[in-house]
Protein backbone atom coordinates (compact mmCIF):
# COMPACT_ATOMS: atom_id res chain seq x y z
CA UNK A 1 0.00 0.00 0.00
CA UNK A 2 2.76 2.40 0.91
CA UNK A 3 4.50 1.77 -2.37
CA UNK A 4 1.37 2.49 -4.39
CA UNK A 5 0.72 5.75 -2.53
CA UNK A 6 4.24 6.96 -3.30
CA UNK A 7 4.10 5.87 -6.92
CA UNK A 8 1.04 7.92 -7.84
CA UNK A 9 2.51 11.34 -7.03
CA UNK A 10 5.72 10.37 -8.80
CA UNK A 11 3.80 9.45 -11.94
CA UNK A 12 1.74 12.63 -11.80
CA UNK A 13 4.76 14.84 -11.25
CA UNK A 14 6.70 13.13 -14.01
CA UNK A 15 3.84 13.55 -16.47
CA UNK A 16 3.42 17.21 -15.51
CA UNK A 17 7.10 17.87 -16.02
CA UNK A 18 7.21 16.15 -19.38
CA UNK A 19 4.21 18.21 -20.52
CA UNK A 20 5.94 21.36 -19.28
CA UNK A 21 9.08 20.50 -21.22
CA UNK A 22 7.09 19.87 -24.38
CA UNK A 23 5.22 23.16 -24.13
CA UNK A 24 8.45 25.10 -23.74
CA UNK A 25 10.04 23.32 -26.70
CA UNK A 26 7.43 24.57 -29.19
CA UNK A 27 8.92 27.24 -31.51
CA UNK A 28 7.50 30.74 -31.18
CA UNK A 29 7.45 33.36 -33.92
CA UNK A 30 9.60 36.26 -32.69
CA UNK A 31 9.16 38.46 -35.75
CA UNK A 32 7.83 38.23 -39.30
CA UNK A 33 7.99 40.58 -42.26
CA UNK A 34 5.63 39.69 -45.12
CA UNK A 35 5.54 43.28 -46.52
CA UNK A 36 1.93 42.86 -47.64
CA UNK A 37 1.03 46.26 -46.21
CA UNK A 38 3.72 47.99 -48.31
CA UNK A 39 5.79 49.18 -45.37
CA UNK A 40 8.79 47.97 -43.40
CA UNK A 41 7.07 47.62 -40.03
CA UNK A 42 7.21 44.04 -38.75
CA UNK A 43 3.95 42.21 -39.43
CA UNK A 44 3.92 39.68 -36.60
CA UNK A 45 5.74 38.00 -33.75
CA UNK A 46 6.11 38.49 -30.01
CA UNK A 47 9.19 40.72 -30.45
CA UNK A 48 7.86 42.60 -33.49
CA UNK A 49 7.66 45.96 -31.71
CA UNK A 50 11.38 45.86 -30.87
CA UNK A 51 12.47 44.67 -34.34
CA UNK A 52 13.35 46.81 -37.34
CA UNK A 53 15.08 46.76 -40.71
CA UNK A 54 17.36 49.20 -42.51
CA UNK A 55 19.22 49.54 -45.81
CA UNK A 56 22.98 50.07 -45.88
CA UNK A 57 25.65 51.01 -48.41
CA UNK A 58 23.44 53.30 -50.49
CA UNK A 59 20.90 50.59 -51.27
CA UNK A 60 17.33 51.73 -51.94
CA UNK A 61 14.08 49.78 -52.11
CA UNK A 62 10.49 49.70 -53.28
CA UNK A 63 7.71 47.11 -52.99
CA UNK A 64 6.93 44.48 -55.64
CA UNK A 65 5.14 41.15 -56.08
CA UNK A 66 5.82 38.70 -53.25
CA UNK A 67 7.06 35.15 -52.94
CA UNK A 68 5.02 32.39 -54.62
CA UNK A 69 5.20 30.58 -51.29
CA UNK A 70 2.64 33.11 -50.09
CA UNK A 71 0.28 32.77 -53.05
CA UNK A 72 -0.56 34.83 -56.12
CA UNK A 73 -2.85 37.42 -54.58
CA UNK A 74 -2.38 41.05 -55.64
CA UNK A 75 -1.86 41.89 -51.98
CA UNK A 76 1.16 39.57 -51.74
CA UNK A 77 4.12 41.97 -51.60
CA UNK A 78 7.88 41.84 -51.03
CA UNK A 79 10.73 44.31 -50.38
CA UNK A 80 12.67 44.94 -53.60
CA UNK A 81 16.19 46.29 -52.98
CA UNK A 82 18.35 47.98 -55.65
CA UNK A 83 21.07 50.63 -56.17
CA UNK A 84 24.02 48.42 -55.37
CA UNK A 85 27.72 49.44 -55.68
CA UNK A 86 29.49 49.92 -59.00
CA UNK A 87 31.34 46.94 -60.40
CA UNK A 88 34.48 46.13 -58.44
CA UNK A 89 33.63 48.42 -55.49
CA UNK A 90 31.97 48.14 -52.08
CA UNK A 91 32.28 44.41 -51.52
CA UNK A 92 30.14 43.37 -48.53
CA UNK A 93 28.93 46.91 -47.83
CA UNK A 94 25.48 47.13 -49.44
CA UNK A 95 22.24 45.37 -48.64
CA UNK A 96 19.71 45.01 -45.86
CA UNK A 97 19.94 44.72 -42.06
CA UNK A 98 17.34 43.10 -39.81
CA UNK A 99 17.52 43.98 -36.11
CA UNK A 100 15.77 41.11 -34.36
CA UNK A 101 16.20 40.88 -30.57
CA UNK A 102 15.82 37.36 -29.21
CA UNK A 103 15.08 38.47 -25.65
CA UNK A 104 13.40 35.67 -23.71
CA UNK A 105 14.03 33.00 -26.34
CA UNK A 106 16.63 30.40 -27.30
CA UNK A 107 17.44 27.97 -30.16
CA UNK A 108 16.94 30.67 -32.75
CA UNK A 109 16.22 30.06 -36.43
CA UNK A 110 16.09 32.59 -39.28
CA UNK A 111 14.17 32.00 -42.52
CA UNK A 112 13.62 34.15 -45.61
CA UNK A 113 12.85 33.95 -49.31
CA UNK A 114 14.98 35.73 -51.95
CA UNK A 115 14.45 36.67 -55.59
CA UNK A 116 17.38 37.78 -57.76
CA UNK A 117 16.89 39.76 -60.97
CA UNK A 118 19.04 38.79 -63.97
CA UNK A 119 21.62 41.52 -63.37
CA UNK A 120 21.76 41.41 -59.56
CA UNK A 121 24.83 40.12 -57.74
CA UNK A 122 24.76 36.34 -57.92
CA UNK A 123 26.47 36.07 -54.53
CA UNK A 124 25.05 37.36 -51.25
CA UNK A 125 26.51 36.91 -47.78
CA UNK A 126 24.47 36.30 -44.63
CA UNK A 127 26.15 37.90 -41.62
CA UNK A 128 25.07 38.12 -38.00
CA UNK A 129 26.04 39.94 -34.83
CA UNK A 130 25.75 39.29 -31.11
CA UNK A 131 26.65 42.81 -29.97
CA UNK A 132 25.25 44.99 -32.75
CA UNK A 133 28.73 46.09 -33.82
CA UNK A 134 30.89 43.13 -34.83
CA UNK A 135 29.65 41.05 -37.75
CA UNK A 136 30.36 37.37 -38.37
CA UNK A 137 30.19 35.67 -41.76
CA UNK A 138 27.44 33.10 -42.08
CA UNK A 139 26.44 31.14 -45.19
CA UNK A 140 26.86 32.45 -48.72
CA UNK A 141 23.65 32.62 -50.74
CA UNK A 142 24.03 31.80 -54.43
CA UNK A 143 21.42 32.50 -57.11
CA UNK A 144 20.52 29.61 -59.36
CA UNK A 145 19.46 32.09 -62.05
CA UNK A 146 17.72 35.40 -62.53
CA UNK A 147 14.14 36.65 -62.29
CA UNK A 148 13.06 33.88 -59.94
CA UNK A 149 12.80 33.07 -56.24
CA UNK A 150 15.70 30.77 -55.38
CA UNK A 151 16.13 28.73 -52.23
CA UNK A 152 18.73 26.14 -51.19
CA UNK A 153 19.81 23.89 -54.08
CA UNK A 154 17.81 26.12 -56.47
CA UNK A 155 14.52 25.06 -54.92
CA UNK A 156 11.56 27.33 -54.31
CA UNK A 157 11.90 27.12 -50.52
CA UNK A 158 13.04 29.63 -47.94
CA UNK A 159 16.64 29.82 -46.81
CA UNK A 160 17.12 28.59 -43.24
CA UNK A 161 19.95 29.67 -40.94
CA UNK A 162 19.87 27.62 -37.74
CA UNK A 163 21.33 29.01 -34.50
CA UNK A 164 20.07 26.14 -32.36
CA UNK A 165 22.56 25.54 -29.55
CA UNK A 166 24.31 28.89 -30.13
CA UNK A 167 24.04 30.36 -26.63
CA UNK A 168 25.31 33.77 -27.78
CA UNK A 169 22.29 34.13 -30.04
CA UNK A 170 19.93 33.13 -27.20
CA UNK A 171 18.10 35.75 -25.13
CA UNK A 172 20.09 38.51 -26.82
CA UNK A 173 18.69 42.06 -27.18
CA UNK A 174 21.44 42.94 -29.70
CA UNK A 175 21.02 40.01 -32.08
CA UNK A 176 20.74 41.07 -35.73
CA UNK A 177 21.53 39.77 -39.19
CA UNK A 178 22.19 41.31 -42.57
CA UNK A 179 22.45 40.19 -46.20
CA UNK A 180 25.02 41.94 -48.40
CA UNK A 181 26.14 41.80 -52.04
CA UNK A 182 29.44 39.93 -52.35
CA UNK A 183 32.12 39.52 -55.02
CA UNK A 184 32.23 36.18 -56.78
CA UNK A 185 35.28 33.96 -57.31
CA UNK A 186 36.37 36.30 -60.13
CA UNK A 187 37.04 39.05 -57.60
CA UNK A 188 34.13 41.22 -58.70
CA UNK A 189 30.34 41.06 -58.80
CA UNK A 190 28.86 38.41 -61.07
CA UNK A 191 25.34 38.51 -62.50
CA UNK A 192 22.68 36.13 -61.25
CA UNK A 193 21.76 35.02 -64.78
CA UNK A 194 24.32 33.21 -66.90
CA UNK A 195 25.59 35.30 -69.83
CA UNK A 196 24.42 38.58 -68.32
CA UNK A 197 26.41 41.46 -66.86
CA UNK A 198 26.08 42.83 -63.34
CA UNK A 199 24.40 46.22 -63.03
CA UNK A 200 23.88 48.45 -60.01
CA UNK A 201 20.14 48.59 -60.69
CA UNK A 202 19.77 44.83 -60.42
CA UNK A 203 17.30 43.88 -57.70
CA UNK A 204 17.33 41.50 -54.74
CA UNK A 205 13.83 40.95 -53.35
CA UNK A 206 13.01 39.65 -49.86
CA UNK A 207 9.83 38.15 -48.45
CA UNK A 208 8.63 36.02 -45.53
CA UNK A 209 11.55 37.04 -43.34
CA UNK A 210 10.98 35.26 -40.04
CA UNK A 211 12.81 34.59 -36.78
CA UNK A 212 11.64 31.85 -34.43
CA UNK A 213 12.79 30.54 -31.06
CA UNK A 214 11.85 28.59 -27.95
CA UNK A 215 10.99 30.13 -24.60
CA UNK A 216 13.95 30.28 -22.22
CA UNK A 217 12.91 28.11 -19.22
CA UNK A 218 12.55 29.91 -15.91
CA UNK A 219 14.65 28.59 -12.99
CA UNK A 220 11.56 27.17 -11.30
CA UNK A 221 10.73 25.23 -14.46
CA UNK A 222 14.22 23.79 -14.61
CA UNK A 223 13.93 22.66 -11.00
CA UNK A 224 10.56 21.05 -11.72
CA UNK A 225 12.04 19.34 -14.74
CA UNK A 226 14.87 17.91 -12.64
CA UNK A 227 12.50 16.74 -9.93
CA UNK A 228 10.21 15.17 -12.51
CA UNK A 229 13.04 13.30 -14.17
CA UNK A 230 14.24 12.09 -10.79
CA UNK A 231 10.72 10.93 -10.01
CA UNK A 232 10.46 8.98 -13.25
CA UNK A 233 13.84 7.36 -12.61
CA UNK A 234 12.73 6.44 -9.09
CA UNK A 235 9.54 4.92 -10.43
CA UNK A 236 11.51 2.93 -12.97
CA UNK A 237 13.82 1.54 -10.29
CA UNK A 238 10.85 0.56 -8.11
CA UNK A 239 9.17 -1.22 -11.00
CA UNK A 240 12.25 -3.38 -11.46
CA UNK A 241 12.34 -4.44 -7.78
Amino acid sequence: MRGSLMTRPLVALGALTVMLGLSQAQPVQLVLWDFNDNNTTADGGVNASSSSLALVGGTTATFAAGSPLEGSSSTNRAYNTTTYPAQGTGNLTAGIVFNTPTTGYMNITVQFDVRWSNTASKYLRFQYTYDGANWINGPQLVAGGGDWWWGPNNSNTRFLVDFTGDTQADNNPNFAFRILAEFGPSGEYEAAASGRDYFTNGTVRYDLVEVRGQVVPEPASLIALGVGVAGLLGLRRRSRQ
